[in-house]
């Protein structure tokens, strides 16, 4: 039989033949309309980047096409350029994510743990945010604070948790913190956001779910599963506490080094 018949066979069983086949109607449909969710809203995080590129490569090559100068001033180019760079820049993110999503799946997400500054390190993951981002942070780090982990991914864990909470937080400004207790090292972020109802803050952590509609926030809703899976393959926990229109606060939790 012919993959397209097979396709159109299973798409006609009834709900009793797929019990017999050991499936679940309920289960089958809502993992289809996920995949369906997910694809548009990837094609549209994908295609809106990639919209911006074109348009400002066009004007480029407009110009040199005809041996023309271009008719903006230098700070016009710049900023075109800076748009440029910035779209790449979230293009790249978001098929790392998938990529790391492919990996999660497959067992086969590498981590290369070392011991480092962990308070060094949010230090640093904070300043890659805009200007315009970091004067609405507010941190507190407690110094010299070491863990034993895989660098790289605890960034993407800081990185994924702040960008969060600046997104759903919009110009409202957050506080990031930092501080090792006697048995564990605990990182938070507090938002004034719109807060997440009881039932989101089950799923949010799972793949492809989010807090708020697509439509309000880009995002392929990927960020907290895998910050999820990061922090558990340091034995560490990640948790969420919510209100709806009083803001989230996350917080992970890593054991201390020193009890390792």
């Amino acid at each position: 039989m012919r993959d397209a018949d097979k396709y159109w066979a299973m798409q006609n069983l009834k709900r009793s033949d797929l019990q017999t086949e050991g499936l679940n109607l309920e289960t089958l449909m809502e993992a289809l309309f996920y995949r369906d969710e997910f694809l548009s809203i990837a094609s549209h995080e994908l295609k809106t980047p990639l919209t911006t590129m074109r348009l400002h490569t066009q004007v480029f090559k407009r110009y040199s096409t005809k041996d023309q100068s271009l008719p903006y001033s230098k700070d016009k180019v710049d900023r075109l350029v800076n748009q440029i760079d910035a779209q790449t820049s979230r293009l790249i993110k978001l098929v790392e994510d998938m990529l790391d999503i492919s990996r999660i799946r497959s067992g086969q997400l590498c981590m290369t743990k070392d011991d480092f500054n962990v308070s060094d390190l949010l230090h640093d993951v904070v300043l890659k945010f805009s200007l315009n981002q970091i004067n609405r942070i507010s941190l507190k780090v407690d110094t010299n604070i070491f863990l034993w982990g895989d660098c790289e991914r605890v960034a993407q864990v800081f990185h994924n948790i702040i960008n969060n909470a600046l997104k759903f937080s919009k110009d409202l400004p957050i506080e990031v913190t930092l501080i090792k207790k006697k048995t564990k090292i605990s990182f938070s972020v507090k938002d004034q956001g719109h807060g997440i109802s009881q039932e989101n803050q089950k799923r949010i952590f799972h793949r492809f779910q989010r807090g708020i509609s697509a439509s309000e926030v880009s995002g392929l809703g990927l960020g907290l599963y895998i910050a999820r899976e990061i922090v558990e393959s340091h034995n560490g926990k990640i948790s969420v506490k919510s209100c709806p229109e009083k803001g989230s606060t996350f917080t992970v939790d890593f054991i201390s080094k020193d009890l390792l």
